[in-house]
């Protein structure tokens, strides 16, 4: 299964050749998520580049639906969110669904619960707890705008910018999310148990990037946020997940 956010070439590029590995493996052609308006244009590639390369690797393309909770394996479904972009795009949150007892049944035994349950009596309520959201690219109001990304457990959301070069309008003409507006709207994620950082600009390096963080996230974000770097910048990064 591949979620896709948006058709930009550094997120959705390498689709066509994943499709292809995966055939050339004998796997099963995967299943491909994404905005409504690029499922046309991205089958028009896929086929093109079919006829290029003299073989079109089967695939099964679906167009989101934003009212709907797709399910993955067991309790686990995602949904994608609308997010905001210069192009059509979106982010995904996995949910994982739970029931909790109906408070009117909550003084019953366990034997009476056991009773009326083998009955057919509904007595539970459905619960989604948001376990990760992914954003793509996106301002910041994909946050202050949605509870399910503020109540996901771990959120991996972009940054862009960290700058004063880069200043915050600098971020929005071009649908990002500059450092200071996830500062200026820490209260969103007082929820999120881990936040990660990711799409950081290559014009910052690895330490730049660390020391702004701690100079500007306050204290209690601080310690539950994470740089989501490049291999080699992980490999020297100091803070762990717990």
């Amino acid at each position: 299964m591949i979620l896709l956010s948006h058709g930009h070439l550094d997120h959705a590029a390498g689709v066509v050749y994943l499709v292809s590995q995966r055939s050339l493996r004998k796997q099963s052609p995967p299943d491909i998520y994404a905005p409504p308006e690029i499922i046309e244009p991205l089958d028009k590639i896929m086929k093109l580049w079919g006829e290029i390369e003299g073989y079109e690797s089967p695939y099964q393309l679906h167009s989101i639906d934003y009212e709907m909770t797709y399910p993955l394996k067991g309790n686990f479904f995602f949904k994608a969110i609308r997010s905001f972009h210069r192009v059509p795009s979106n982010g995904y949150t996995i949910v994982e669904k739970t029931q909790k007892l109906k408070p009117e049944y909550l003084n019953l035994s366990g034997r009476e619960i056991a009773k009326r349950k083998f009955n057919g009596e509904d007595l539970f309520d459905d619960l989604l707890q948001p376990v990760i959201t992914f954003s793509g690219d996106t301002t910041i109001e994909f946050v202050t705008q949605n509870h399910i990304v503020q109540q996901s457990r771990i959120l991996f959301l972009e940054c862009t910018y960290i700058c004063d070069k880069r200043p915050i309008q600098r971020a929005r003409e071009w649908g990002h999310i500059h450092l200071d507006e996830i500062v200026e709207n820490a209260e969103s994620f007082r929820q999120v148990e881990h936040l990660f950082l990711i799409h950081f600009s290559q014009r910052y390096g690895r330490r730049e990037i660390e020391e702004t963080l701690k100079q500007k996230l306050p204290d209690w974000l601080y310690q539950k946020t994470t740089p989501f770097l490049t291999v080699n910048d992980q490999e020297t990064n100091k803070k762990k997940v717990k």
